[in-house]
């Protein structure tokens, strides 16, 4: 199966809901190649530092970022085309700071802080441009002064220990990359999802299921009063196919393909998504009918994506440089820039290293989606080594500084349902150089099963994740569990299977979640594999997409985690049998 590329303008409003309809069917898009967006934004940014309320402060620092775009997307089920729309839009998004950089607005927990979006005129009107940043910049500045108002009344009263500063420095950059294009047919992609969904009529026992495709093109803008004029351009695909059936003690299995790339062209052809597919319904029925896992606690392999998603979970966003706001109360032991108090020491094995680098494209032919050159502040983007030797070293950092970082490394990043830009990952890279092959995993599993007396160890290939590609049933499953425990959890499995130790056969099983996985477990890793597993991924969160990310890890064996039945009601099967049993 393909993996999925960055694309950090195109995928922002995957998951918004807010597409327009035209009846275009153009097979050349190509973004505005022309200035009147930068001069707009540099007269208007230029004007505006001169805001002043009353006697309160002017801004110290402004920035603007506009997603100038083309958005397609389809969708079809069985056969039938069930949405297809095309989207123009330019999104503005201002960030005003007042105070200084030692204190400012951001980062307090009262509100504020977050910025002002709109959306600005698509034609190329310079003076019409001007008017819709003017009037959401003023409208920021005044809850800019507010926010900072109430942060400096908050802090009189309190005792506030080794707070970082709000902002740190950055080069200037000033540059233009030429204009975003892209050849899109719409009337052949239409066909073709249409012609991709019908292969589900063969498999009565899926219930739901589905062919989405979004493809786009965009222009990124930043300018600040720093100096910084930055265009880039950024062109994308991605499809995504879902199903869903039900075992017969009504339990739902539901598991997903992904398919992304820069360029229409980079989706595979129809024989290998044919083939995904049947691989796919294959493993969800042979799911249906396994049995449900009561209890267990041994040994357990994560094999595949399941290692990527257990990194992502328990280190991924960990190790992104993040502080609790001001006026946070009393924060769980692993909390927003918690591992911060971890630097210099172990927190893999010795023979492990990590590292980010946002500016690797691919791997052999497996496209990053964590790709990109310069950051949603301006910033180039660079590797950072993370953890050597098993010591946690760095943290990826954007231009808000922690307690003991500051200086951007190139990871400020804004997710796209809105709120203040913050670090982020963008490709994380975890190695061990002691890996071992894949048959030496599996028999490491069945040896430390044996030595605990199991009759078995756990392989997972999988997890549930509340992701783009996730079904609607899967994304809130996590959050009501997340709302319900109060914390995070590894999601469930979806592809899991019991290796016995007699003879080392798998049998698959179902219906079981993990318990608490605490980060400070990845120290103890047995073993991990030679080979790594690419795992692209955008999540979904209150507002909307998170940025998208890219982990790329080999499988890891850990000793000794705990899972156990899912306790959960499930709806009765349906009445009638599928149509699809009729043809």
């Amino acid at each position: 199966m393909m993996k999925i590329q960055k694309t950090i303008l195109v995928l922002w409003m995957l998951l918004l809901g807010t597409w327009g309809i035209a009846s275009a069917r153009a097979t050349d898009e190509t973004i505005p190649d022309n200035d009147v967006v930068m001069r707009a934004l540099v007269d208007e940014i230029t004007r505006s530092v001169n805001l002043q309320m009353e006697d309160l402060e002017k801004p110290y620092f402004i920035q603007f970022l506009v997603g100038d775009e083309i958005m397609y997307q389809m969708a079809a089920n069985y056969g039938a085309l069930t949405d297809s729309d095309r989207d123009r839009s330019r999104r503005f998004y201002s960030q005003v700071r007042v105070g200084a950089s030692e204190l400012d607005n951001t980062n307090f927990s009262g509100g504020g802080g977050r910025g002002r979006q709109a959306s600005l005129p698509l034609d190329d009107d310079y003076t019409a441009i001007r008017q819709a940043i003017w009037w959401a910049t003023d409208g920021d500045y005044k809850d800019a002064v507010e926010t900072l108002t109430k942060k400096r009344a908050y802090m009189r009263d309190k005792n506030l220990e080794d707070r970082p500063s709000d902002f740190s420095k950055a080069s200037v950059v000033v540059e233009t990359e030429p204009s975003a294009k892209m050849n899109f047919d719409r009337t052949a992609w239409e066909n073709r999802v249409k012609k991709l969904s019908v292969l589900f009529n063969k498999y009565p026992q899926i219930q739901e299921s589905g062919v989405r495709l979004f493809a786009g093109l965009g222009n990124q803008y930043v300018v600040n009063t720093e100096g910084t004029r930055l265009r880039t351009a950024d062109t994308g695909i991605l499809m995504v196919i879902t199903a869903e059936m039900q075992a017969d003690d009504g339990m739902k299995i539901s598991d997903s393909l992904t398919y992304v790339g820069r360029i229409p062209t980079d989706v595979p052809g129809d024989e290998q998504i044919t083939k995904d597919i049947d691989t796919m319904v294959g493993n969800m029925t042979q799911s249906a009918k396994s049995t449900v896992l009561e209890n267990y606690t041994g040994p357990v392999l994560f094999d595949g994506l399941a290692s990527t998603q257990l990194f992502r979970e328990k280190l991924a966003l960990a190790i992104a440089g993040r502080v609790e706001p001001v006026g946070t109360q009393r924060s769980s032991p692993e909390a927003t820039g918690w591992l911060e108090k971890k630097l210099n020491q172990k927190i893999l094995p010795d023979s492990f290293q990590v590292h980010d680098d946002p500016t690797v494209q691919k791997i052999g032919s497996d496209i990053l989606l964590g790709h990109y050159r310069y950051d949603d502040e301006g910033v180039m983007a660079e590797r950072v080594d993370l953890v050597v030797n098993g010591e946690l070293k760095n943290l990826a950092i954007s231009r808000s500084p922690t307690k003991k970082l500051s200086g951007s490394n190139g990871h400020g990043r804004k997710a796209s349902g809105g709120g203040a830009i913050q670090c982020a990952i963008g490709n994380l890279f975890i190695e061990d150089k002691n890996g071992v092959s894949d048959d030496e995993l599996k028999a490491k599993l069945i040896e430390t099963a044996k030595a605990q007396g199991l009759e078995y160890g756990l392989r997972v290939s999988s997890v549930k994740t509340a992701g783009i590609a996730s079904s609607q049933n899967d994304i809130m499953s996590i959050f009501m569990r997340a709302a319900k425990t109060g914390q995070t959890k590894l999601g469930d499995p979806i592809m899991i299977s019991k290796v016995f130790v007699s003879d080392g056969h798998e049998e698959p099983i179902r219906g079981c979640e993990f318990g608490e996985i605490k980060m400070t477990e990845l120290k103890n890793i047995l073993a991990a594999g030679k080979t790594p597993t690419v795992y692209n991924y955008i999540g979904v969160g209150m507002g909307g997409a998170t940025p998208s990310t890219s982990i790329i890890a080999p499988a890891v064996l850990l000793e000794e985690i705990e899972l156990s039945k899912i306790e959960q009601e499930h709806d009765r099967l349906p009445i009638l049998k599928s149509p699809l049993t009729r043809q």
